[in-house]
């Protein structure tokens, strides 16, 4: 009878830390005139470890040619270089670019970040950026949460 008690224990405490140390993930989604826009936030509790965007441009519906979103997006991939904890590609097809962005909050160099335009912090970086903050913030910005 102990031994099933102590399983029984064992198995509750187990499933308990594995609930409270697991990432879970919301998304959300904007489109806009020749642009969709999907952001992913990875979090634990109330805290952001990880933040992926994925904007997909088509050239056409902004009125634009291959190489003048070539330029454009030149200029803003520029200030995502050298800063630690992003990650940044693009990709350009014969009708649209697929820039991708991903932001380690764990390894995020948080002074270079501030100073960036297309990157957002929302709460004080040293208690950890909050899932719900940024939830209200990018819902304020048009953004729609898709159900997972």
């Amino acid at each position: 009878m102990k031994k099933a008690y102590m399983f029984f224990v064992f198995a509750i405490l187990t499933a308990v830390m594995t609930a409270c140390g697991s990432e879970e993930t919301r998304t959300f989604e904007m489109e806009e005139t020749g642009t969709k826009s999907t952001i992913t936030y990875t979090y634990s509790g109330d805290e952001v470890s990880k933040q992926t965007a994925e904007n997909i441009v088509n050239y056409e519906e902004l009125g634009i040619e291959k190489a003048d979103a070539e330029e454009i997006i030149k200029t803003v991939a520029e200030q995502y270089k050298d800063i630690d904890g992003v990650e940044y590609s693009v990709e350009y097809g014969d009708e649209e670019a697929v820039e991708n962005i991903e932001i380690n909050y764990e390894e995020l160099d948080y002074e270079k970040a501030q100073k960036t335009d297309g990157i957002m912090l929302q709460g004080d970086p040293e208690k950890g950026i909050s899932m719900e903050k940024s939830a209200e913030m990018i819902e304020e910005q048009g953004y729609t949460e898709v159900e997972e």
